[in-house]
């Protein structure tokens, strides 16, 4: 039996989805892991009994960028980011799989200066001086996005399913995550009360535009390999579903009155993210 191999390719919400994943395959076969790189955020799965390969590959961008990053994650200078190369990291993999999850998004909020032909064009919120042009992450997340949907959408650079997620929201309510925002919602919302936040709206409308001008372009027809996963929508109604205070272990044993810093981006599982491997799994066996 030939080896399968899928990869779920983007940031921190990319490895979310292949924990939700590899929980729901668990069930059938336990995995043995392989690979890992140094930072332990790229990592490969195998399940031998049914020759299969999930790996997780980390490239929050999808191109060419480099992040300065202190131990707990925050920005200590701007991101210098190519908009105009990929990162290989992911594309040198691509002709390999059998299946590809890829997406991106809210890491263009960053702080970044933004180069295209080798040249910096302009920045996002930067304090650099001379004072280089602010554009705003839309104007460097269509670029971007231009680039990798060109790249997607052309037949040469794959030989199987490629899945373009579109990026999901979170749920801060009173703050961010670094202001003390908090997510408290028990239960899911309706329909008529969801309100989504302008940035997750600009990030959907550029996924959408250059998801459907590169199908229209490069493919002439349905998209061919070329798969659009939109679950924006469904997860705007959950906002019980992440893991809030929790974000560590047990966070209010020593004080039971202590403020800690909410995670209302990621999913807890099993959650409302398994929902989404559902519809990929029906989608691939039954087309």
């Amino acid at each position: 039996m030939r080896n399968k191999s899928w990869a779920l390719i983007g940031d921190s919400i990319s490895r979310n989805h292949v924990e939700s994943l590899l929980c729901m395959l668990s069930t059938v076969e336990e995995p043995v892991e392989v690979y890992h790189d140094k930072e332990y955020r790229s990592k490969r799965w195998h399940f031998p009994l049914h020759n299969l390969t999930i790996s997780n590959i980390w490239s929050p961008f999808l191109v060419q960028a480099a992040i300065f990053e202190d131990s707990n994650g925050v920005s200590t200078a701007s991101v210098q980011l190519h908009l105009d190369k990929l990162d290989e990291t992911w594309t040198n993999l691509m002709p390999s799989l059998d299946y590809a999850i890829i997406s991106t998004g809210k890491w263009f909020l960053k702080s970044a200066i933004y180069h295209e032909n080798g040249k910096p064009v302009g920045c996002h919120n930067c304090q650099e001086k001379p004072r280089i042009e602010e554009l705003g992450f839309d104007y460097a997340y269509n670029a971007s996005l231009r680039n990798v949907m060109d790249f997607l959408a052309a037949e040469d650079n794959s030989k199987g399913t490629v899945f373009f997620r579109t990026s999901t929201p979170d749920h801060f309510q009173n703050g961010e995550w670094h202001s003390g925002g908090t997510c408290k919602q028990t239960e899911p919302v309706s329909d008529e009360e969801i309100e989504i936040k302008d940035v997750h709206k600009i990030l959907k409308d550029i996924e959408i535009g250059q998801f459907k001008r590169a199908v229209r372009e490069k493919t002439g027809q349905d998209g061919g390999n070329l798969k659009l996963l939109d679950f924006t929508g469904m997860l705007l109604t959950r906002p019980d579903g992440h893991p809030g205070a929790y974000r560590q272990f047990r966070p209010f044993d020593k004080d039971k009155n202590a403020k800690v810093q909410n995670d209302c981006l990621h999913w807890c599982l099993p959650g409302p993210f398994d929902y989404l491997n559902d519809v990929i799994l029906e989608t691939i066996v039954n087309g």
